[in-house]
């Protein structure tokens, strides 16, 4: 068969690969546009908050990184001068206890019905303050309870357990508070790791290399490696803190009577780690003013759907605090809230016979497990 008369057999097939090649053509012919974006402008970060709770209150003041950083921490703006006042005149000078940290020494101490503001002064002249922000009546939390939920979570060919208990949390709202409320989730269970049986390879070889404080060392090479116990270990009883991914807050969940029912707060991990003993759930009630509000729902929208392609467009966050004096951009709240705090314990009990894996290292001591100390917490039962 001739080419033409080939072609003309495969003329469909021939007019496609045309079409395509063209197409080709068509798109690798881009004209690059050269012009010059603005530069990203650092702005100042402000978080602070005052609480019917006897303080010390905390405030950081850092500098945001440019967007080519290569550190996710930020700058922090050291020898600045805060001030807290409140709206009977009082004032207090905050005490630099590390870089772009400044906590009160106890002249003031935030009351129900009482507003409060800061006042910040860097060492190169810029003034920033913050709208005075009114403390709210609590209320206080009904109860705590928790839900079991089933999950898997795929790796590679096999589907492990990643089950959950589901945070609830029961509470009544302050008067006069507008039912507007944070609920701030904390978790914290004990571990147990074993930092003796840390390794490494050596020409090949699998070596033990037990940490110090594990209370073992490597013993001579007899019949293999083994270990030898010359004392108590330091490091292997560990308490992890976890901290709630996002603000919860009291959004659409109002019923009647100044009552929050079946609020969910947070979720916990249900894995060999995290129940090898019991595990404790801390929520603390928070009040907010209206600005206050915002400000953590708009936290909460941001985290919830950064990852989602449809997305709906928020708005800037912004917070409480403006300056006076310069054009830098600040970006921060100080708010002031009154507080209660409940706990529970979720027992092992309540959890399935098998539990899931961690990703966490138990060759490891508490030191090397993020939020982890040694130190049994004072409400641990």
């Amino acid at each position: 068969m001739s080419t033409l008369a080939y072609m003309a057999a495969n003329k469909e097939y021939f007019g496609k690969l045309n079409a395509l090649m063209a197409l080709v053509a068509l798109t690798s012919c881009v004209d690059k546009i050269y012009f010059d974006a603005p530069r990203a402008q650092p702005f100042t970060i402000v978080e602070g908050m005052i609480s019917d709770s006897p303080g010390p209150y905390t405030v950081k003041v850092s500098k945001s990184l440019s967007i080519i950083a290569d550190s996710s921490v930020r700058d922090p703006i050291q020898n600045a001068k805060i001030q807290l006042r409140d709206d009977e005149g009082n004032v207090e000078d905050l005490a630099e206890t590390s870089p772009g940290i400044y906590v009160t020494g106890g002249v003031i101490q935030g009351r129900v019905g009482h507003a409060y503001s800061l006042l910040i002064e860097t060492d190169d002249g810029k003034i920033f303050e913050s709208e005075p922000d009114t403390i709210k009546p609590v209320g206080e939390i009904d109860s705590i309870k928790y839900q079991f939920e089933a999950r898997k979570i795929q790796l590679g060919y096999v589907a492990y357990e990643a089950d959950v208990f589901n945070i609830l949390v029961d509470a009544k709202v302050g008067k006069g508070s507008s039912n507007y409320v944070r609920w701030r989730f904390t978790g914290i269970y004990k571990a147990i790791t074993h930092p003796e049986f840390h390794f490494i390879y050596l020409q090949g070889y699998k070596i033990n290399d037990p940490y110090p404080c594990s209370g073992y060392v490597a013993g001579p090479l007899i019949d293999g490696n083994h270990l030898v116990q010359v004392d108590s270990c330091t490091c292997c009883i560990c308490w992890v803190t976890q901290y709630e991914p996002m603000p919860t807050v009291s959004d659409g969940q109002f019923i009647s009577n100044n009552e929050f029912r079946n609020v969910k707060v947070a979720e916990v991990p249900i894995n060999i780690v995290t129940f090898d003993d019991k595990y404790l759930v801390q929520i603390e009630q928070m009040s907010l003013s209206k600005n206050a509000f915002d400000f953590f729902k708009l936290i909460r929208i941001q985290k919830d759907q950064a990852a989602s392609l449809f997305q709906p467009p928020f708005g800037t966050l912004k917070g409480n605090i403006s300056s006076r004096n310069a054009n830098e951009p600040v970006v921060g709240l100080f708010w002031a809230t009154s507080t209660t705090i409940k706990r529970i314990f979720i027992p092992r009990s309540a959890a399935p016979d098998y539990l899931g894996p961690t990703d966490a290292d138990l060759n490891a001591p508490c030191q090397r497990i993020p939020s982890s100390t040694t130190t049994q917490p004072d409400f641990w039962q």
